[in-house]
């Protein structure tokens, strides 16, 4: 019997060869194996007391092949912590599901960000199986389907859609992830590192969501030596009148019936610190903040930090 070959990723075998409807060619990642501990803490203040509070943390491995443009991404840990602890009951799901989401293969575009998922049948293959034979062991799961099959089935039909091969939306969600938002961007592909060209980008307000924020984001180098480069990406929105009276309308439609105050002034916080090895263009550490706030209304933050192991 001939020996078996070598594994280059954290990958198992069959997820390393899996054709998918992206490409039909045979995928491999290898080069840099790294990994990565992040930390994401979300509240929410009402009148400056805090109303809700959670915390995530997760440890990715990661291959990083930049020759041929390969990432592999493999969550292989994760904690949970609510305040208040609604959403306890729901932990061992989405621990799951989150595992599911985050075992993917993607190809990098022109400007170090996430192209193309490479491996979307064996992602939606991993999602069916969960579905199939799982999820009877799950209490949330067993609990709903007695209770509310309704609620039951929808969830059902929203992981299907979510993991789905077809899914034209799939990438946009991945870029809109902080892992995959802070890891791979323009410092992975930039010329210079310390004159990276500024650039809009569009927001989710997490206050609203039916809302979309353009932002005009810059690169400010705060301190570089031969080995490393810590930049600093800031994101100032563009706020028109139009856009204003839509976020008075959705704020008088979500808050205004539990606050009862008034609309005042919309901010909207978006910055990034991190520090850049100038060689292998990987990122050592990061930190996110992103801030919305209705004035002495309501606030939502959220702190994400990103640490190489």
């Amino acid at each position: 019997m001939s020996e078996k070959r070598k594994r280059k990723s954290f990958l198992l075998d069959d997820e390393e060869t899996n054709s998918s409807v992206i490409t039909n060619q045979k995928i491999e990642v290898s080069g840099e194996r790294l990994k990565y501990r992040t930390v994401q803490s979300n509240s929410t203040k009402i009148e400056d007391e805090i109303r809700s509070h959670s915390e995530l943390k997760k440890q990715y491995n990661i291959d990083l092949n930049l020759p041929d443009n390969r990432v592999a991404v493999l969550l292989n840990d994760l904690h949970y912590e609510f305040m208040p602890p609604v959403m306890d009951k729901v932990y061992e799901f989405v621990s799951k599901t989150e595992h599911i989401r985050n075992n993917i293969q993607f190809s990098l575009d022109t400007n170090g960000r996430l192209n193309k998922i490479l491996n979307r049948e064996k992602v939606f293959q991993n999602w069916t199986d969960l579905k199939e034979n799982g999820l009877k062991d799950i209490d949330f799961i067993k609990n709903l389907k007695k209770d509310n099959p309704a609620q039951y089935k929808n969830i059902l039909s929203e992981g299907d859609l979510q993991f789905a091969t077809t899914n034209n939306k799939l990438e946009l969600d991945y870029q809109r992830d902080l892992l995959y938002l802070v890891l791979f961007d323009k410092h992975i592909k930039a010329v210079d590192l310390s004159n990276i060209p500024s650039e809009e980008y569009i927001y989710t307000s997490q206050l609203f969501p039916k809302v979309q924020i353009p932002m005009e984001i810059r690169y400010d180098v705060i301190e570089e030596n031969e080995k490393s480069i810590t930049l600093r990406k800031v994101a100032d929105s563009i706020l028109d009148d139009t856009l204003l009276k839509k976020i008075e309308e959705q704020y008088n439609i979500l808050h205004k019936p539990l606050i009862k105050y008034s609309f005042t002034e919309y901010k909207l916080t978006f910055r990034t610190r991190y520090t850049v090895d100038k060689n292998t263009r990987i990122i050592n550490d990061a930190e996110l903040t992103i801030i919305e706030d209705v004035e002495h209304n309501i606030q939502s933050t959220c702190k994400y930090s990103v640490r190489k192991l």
